[in-house]
């Protein structure tokens, strides 16, 4: 974008604001000037009317002396250079200052005499038909005793008027352009009064940003003008001072921002906070501005961390440990601390800088990495060690020939359960290892329910259980129709295992605020408070007994939690022992309107569910 000076805003704009003003004063005028003519045109009119009212009257209630109108209009017309019409109430023209009165047409429907005959006094201003020019028309009613005897019409050309008019005008416009011309020069002169102090201003602030601290700008005399000179000048002298104090800060700043990883501190010999990052505050629970001065033991209420500073300012290198950090917001912590020296401006040993890193996470999943070799081992050795079992002993031929189809089928159950492992655990895999997130598409998730309704009806039938499905109003969402069918296919199959026979499961999709939730409710045996944030997680069981017994993998809370994230969704749940459990699964709705236009009316492809 092009920039200009100032000046160039400031004179255009003042000729602008003038042209303007002088343009609406010159319309402002016209129009008065010509809206007092015509109001005196119309006075004129309405007076010769009424000179004429004494006469015309007498005329008018003499039938016999109404032949003299004629004559009438055609002499006082010359001598008043107006037109005079006399017209009847039925609106016959019986006399008229220009025509012959025999020859006119009827005037009962003209805009004057229909005003006339209701006010008393008409006027209009238009084109005659009959004298081809504008004309302004002005008529009254002549009566006698409350009779109407008929109407006096007195018309002039507006010719004179507009005569009269423009030679107003000319007079109007020359006199604009003459103000037009000194406002002008007024305009370039003010306009450079502002900008030439302006520009010097510039000019100071340039100097300001190349480091030339030392000059100071004018003061001019305008009062805005020179609070902002002087604003500049204040602005250069302390900015030279806090450069001067950042020179002698540099070192000691430098030192914590080499060092710094995540959250860090530098105390000194003392223990008292130098400097302290957001991330450190945030990790103590302390605030950034009140904690530097403070000794460290007010504000971190830990003996492990203490204890690593006062080995970290003994010491001549670097020192590394891992610190458990309790806090009332985040409950434990595991920490990663790093302690390095803090040199001074002059080389000596002023303190320690103390780098702090949340590994809490990484020990946890570490955790959660023992659990699932130790977990996946012992669900693949139980079935392994059944089918050895059993194939060993059909191997050897003790066996009754009566008992190999049950042998048999056990080593084939136990397969089954195998396979189930292995598919589950490659579906886990394939959801956590894909570098893309898998394809989501605008659908609707009642249908998908509905989907997986079916798939576990012959399941939930065969155990006398009743699936209702509750659809508050139609749920609209950008899916995979194929893993959110997986996902509500483990809910409610899980919901049947765990469920007495008989009973009743309640399905549900509901849209609000939060988004589209999938609810699956259950009246069985619930899950105790201590269970439930770990029932996500791979291979885990509330009851490993009733579990096995019941078929499960153990991974299918976990598929469901997996495809949940992947919709950019979560799964949550609620449940009491002896009353069931609830599980809700929710996903964000379609906010672009052109896709939910696009939905597709068809049901979603089933799953390949193991």
């Amino acid at each position: 974008m092009t920039r200009r000076r100032l000046i160039w805003y400031l004179f255009p704009t003042y000729l602008v604001v003038i042209a303007a003003a002088l343009v609406a004063v010159t319309a402002y005028t016209s129009r008065s000037v010509r809206s007092f003519y015509e109001d005196q045109t119309r006075e004129r009119l309405e007076a010769h009317a009424r000179i004429l009212m004494p006469r015309v009257r007498t005329l008018l209630a003499n039938t016999a002396g109404r032949d003299e109108l004629d004559a009438l209009c055609k002499a006082m017309g010359r001598v008043s250079e107006t037109r005079i019409t006399i017209i009847l109430p039925d609106g016959k023209v019986i006399g008229d200052t220009y025509e012959d009165p025999s020859t006119m047409d009827r005037h009962d429907k003209r805009p004057e005499v229909l005003e006339a005959k209701a006010k008393g006094v008409g006027s209009a201003k238009r084109h005659s038909d009959t004298l081809g020019e504008m004309l302004t028309y002005v008529a009254i009613s002549v009566q006698s005793q409350d009779k109407l005897l008929g109407y006096i019409r007195v018309a002039m050309l507006m010719t004179a008027i507009k005569d009269k008019l423009h030679a107003i005008f000319y007079q109007v416009a020359s006199g604009s352009l003459i103000v037009a011309f000194f406002g002008a020069v007024l305009s370039w002169i003010v306009a450079r009064r502002i900008a030439r102090p302006l520009e010097a201003l510039r000019r100071g602030a340039d100097r300001f940003a190349r480091g030339e601290l030392s000059e100071r700008l004018p003061v001019p005399r305008a009062d805005e003008i020179a609070g902002l000179a002087e604003a500049l000048n204040k602005m250069a002298e302390q900015l030279h001072d806090r450069i001067q104090t950042i020179v002698n800060q540099r070192n000691e700043q430098q030192a914590v921002l080499s060092s710094m990883v995540e959250s860090v501190l530098a105390v000194d010999k003392d223990e008292r906070i130098l400097s302290i990052n957001d991330a450190a505050a945030k990790l103590l629970e302390a605030d950034v501005e009140t904690a530097v001065g403070r000794s460290l033991r007010s504000v971190a209420r830990n003996s492990s961390l203490h204890d690593f500073v006062v080995k970290a300012l003994a010491s001549q290198a670097p020192v590394e440990d891992e610190l458990v950090f309790n806090t009332k917001s985040r409950g434990e912590q595991i920490l990663q601390v790093h302690g390095t020296a803090l040199q001074g401006v002059s080389g000596r040993r002023d303190g320690v800088v103390i780098v702090l890193n949340d590994i809490t996470r990484l020990r946890r999943l570490e955790k959660v990495r023992r659990d699932f070799v130790a977990n996946v081992s012992h669900e693949l050795k139980t079935p392994i060690t059944t089918i050895k079992g059993f194939v060993e002993t059909l191997l050897h031929g003790s066996v009754e020939p009566s008992d190999t189809s049950r042998f048999l089928g056990i080593v084939l159950a136990q397969a089954d359960r195998l396979n189930a492992i292995i598919e589950d655990l490659l579906i886990l895999s394939r959801l956590e290892g894909e570098k893309a997130d898998p394809t989501l598409e605008p659908g609707h998730v009642d249908a998908v329910v509905r989907s997986a309704i079916d798939f576990c009806a012959p399941r939930a039938k065969a155990r006398d259980i009743t699936v209702r499905l509750h659809v508050e109003s139609p749920a609209e969402g950008r899916i995979n129709p194929a893993l959110l069918e997986q996902a509500v296919v483990n809910l409610i199959d899980n919901a049947i295992k765990y469920s007495d026979e008989g009973s009743l499961i309640d399905v549900s999709t509901t849209v609000d605020d939060g988004g589209i939730a999938i609810v699956v409710s259950d009246h069985g045996r619930g899950i105790s408070a201590e269970h439930q944030p770990r029932i996500f997680e791979r291979f885990y069981r509330v009851d490993k007994s009733r579990s096995r017994e019941l078929g499960g993998t153990g991974l299918g809370l976990a598929i469901v939690k997996h495809i949940a994230q992947a919709h950019g969704g979560n799964i949550d749940v609620e449940s009491r022992p002896g009353e069931g459990s609830t599980f809700t699964l929710r996903l964000p709705v379609i906010e672009d309107p052109e896709s939910q236009g696009a939905l597709k009316r068809t049901a979603p492809p089933s799953p390949l569910i193991p």
